[in-house]
């Protein structure tokens, strides 16, 4: 009889992975279908409100909106990131079927926030007097300048704690719970920021716009979240609980500040050094890229919480799979998205804002290269983080963005926008570089299989952005629906050329199986 207990035991197993495999893809597809119509609503704003924003506001006010935006980013920090920590502690642990410990962990993000909300209003209250310091506009526009900050900042302090359900949801592997409804939220939250400037509001009307939505957004999560999660509450953590968080949450606090420094500091800075217009002409040439590249980073991560489960159960061969999978197809989407900027880049812009918006041909292909780091950056970050390495992964992502905003200054000195461009393009190439080598260490593989996997698809991207750039000139339709017919011909060409000459024959089916299984899903 034992044969047969050990054979019984072994199918049980085997069954047990597969029901686990097919719930992770299932949920996974399902948050990536919640994501597009999340980054599709998102596209459309943004499409729509943002020539409404800008001729409202002008390119001095807009660019002094960009850099709003990045200074209260800074601020936001002041809490140490409990809500964001809290998202991967529950997710590294979603298979854990103790309620306690979750509530706990919601209660240990709670304490970190109270006992941290003060130093948001404080050091808050210093950047609201100091903005008019920091964002040099016309003397006319000192004062919404001022209010515009106070406004944000009061949106970010608000967004923390609201954005509580949200996370869960997404640490239980639960985001698509909300699918539709966010979406929702952020068309309404678009359409509030047109009202606002129809209206003469101005850059404070912007400013209260976004506070609207953050409520909004906060409010529809939350009763998610108590609909899908019967136990979502709090409890008191215990002493233990309490500190290992809140060691987690402080290099958590030092990888998003890192971050900042990384990614999200360009239009401060470059509005510091040569005035908010140039932070707008630089923010615009831009825009496409990341109204595409920041939502592929996200459709591409929309697995983050299945991954943390697979490194939560130690699966190393499965995340380094994945892993190869998800940067293959960031490749191949990324190549498509930066050809088509290359080439068409000049006359959208011209199109969909008008003249004196494109910063040029050099600080364009720049800005495709740090959009195609980026994305393969993100796809990393979500391992690494998934992982719990946040103090390795903080300290390079720290000294790679010191560097960048070091060598971002001064060749904007010296170069003015494209000299920006170049520094976040040098800052970033350090960093794809040391967390693939930090992932390594946990999944076992060597450096040499990764890049021999990527090393076809990386080549072949290589080429047609040369050629791509070299062509820019030559296309230069007139009319949108010239522009329709020129962006579609570049897409199919381009996917065409990827599909069969940047792809081996297993990567092909790969992608083609992952495509399938979602539209099956």
């Amino acid at each position: 009889m034992q044969p047969e207990v050990v054979v019984f035991e072994a199918k049980e197993q085997v069954d047990s992975v597969k029901l686990r495999e097919g719930s992770l893809t299932r949920r996974a597809a399902l948050t990536f279908v919640s994501s597009m119509l999340r980054q599709g609503a998102g596209f459309v704003v943004s499409f729509v409100v943002t020539p409404i924003v800008i001729g409202g506001l002008g390119a001095e006010l807009y660019g002094a909106w960009m850099m709003i935006q990045q200074t209260v980013g800074y601020v936001a920090l002041s809490d140490l990131r409990p809500v964001g920590t809290l998202k991967f502690t529950l997710a590294v642990r979603q298979h854990i079927d103790d309620v306690g410990e979750k509530r706990r962990q919601i209660g240990a993000s709670l304490l970190v926030w109270a006992a941290t909300f003060p130093f948001i209003l404080v050091i808050g209250g210093g950047v609201v007097w100091a903005a008019p310091f920091i964002i040099r506009t016309s003397a006319e526009h000192l004062r919404d300048v001022r209010v515009a900050m106070a406004l944000a900042i009061l949106s970010v302090a608000l967004g923390r704690i609201l954005s509580l359900p949200a996370n869960v949801l997404r640490g239980m592997n639960l985001d698509y719970k909300a699918m539709g409804l966010d979406a929702a939220t952020i068309l309404v939250g678009g359409a509030l920021s047109a009202v606002a400037i129809w209206t003469g509001w101005g850059l404070p009307g912007v400013a209260a716009a976004s506070i609207a939505g953050v409520i909004l957004n906060g409010g529809v999560r939350f009763l998610v979240a108590r609909r899908v999660l019967p136990w979502f509450g709090a409890e008191r953590p215990t002493r233990q609980e309490l500190i290992v968080f809140t060691k987690l949450s402080g290099w958590l606090f030092l990888s998003a500040l890192s971050g900042l420094l990384l990614n999200a500091s360009d239009f401060l800075l470059l509005g510091i050094i040569l005035g908010p217009s140039a932070s707008a002409v630089y923010a615009t040439t831009g825009a496409v890229l990341r109204l595409t590249s920041r939502p592929i980073s996200q459709l591409l991560g929309s697995g983050g919480p299945g991954i943390a489960e697979l490194c939560g159960r130690r699966e190393w061969l499965r995340v380094q799979k994945v892993r190869t999978e998800l940067h293959v197809a960031a490749v191949t989407l990324m190549t498509v998205v930066g050809v088509g900027v290359l080439i068409l880049n000049r006359p959208f812009l011209s199109l969909w804002i008008g003249h004196g918006f494109y910063a040029g041909n050099a600080t364009n292909l720049l800005l495709v290269l740090v959009a195609f780091e980026t994305v393969l950056f993100r796809i990393d970050s979500v391992i690494v983080d998934s992982m719990l390495e946040f103090r390795r992964k903080a300290l390079a992502v720290l000294i790679s963005g010191a560097f960048s905003l070091f060598a971002s200054g001064l060749m904007s000195y010296a170069w003015g926008i494209v000299g920006m461009a170049l520094g976040m393009f040098l800052g970033r190439l350090g960093l794809i570089i040391y967390l693939p080598a930090l992932i390594t260490l946990h999944t076992g593989d060597s450096m040499t299989d990764y890049l021999r996997s990527i090393i076809r698809p990386l080549v072949t991207a290589c080429l047609l952005f040369i050629v791509a750039y070299v062509g820019s000139s030559t296309l230069q339709p007139a009319t949108w629906l010239s522009f329709f017919i020129y962006m579609i011909t570049v897409f199919f060409i381009t996917a065409s050329l990827m599909g069969s000459i940047g792809l081996s024959g297993r990567q092909r089916q790969m992608l083609l199986k992952r495509v399938a299984g979602l539209i099956s899903t």
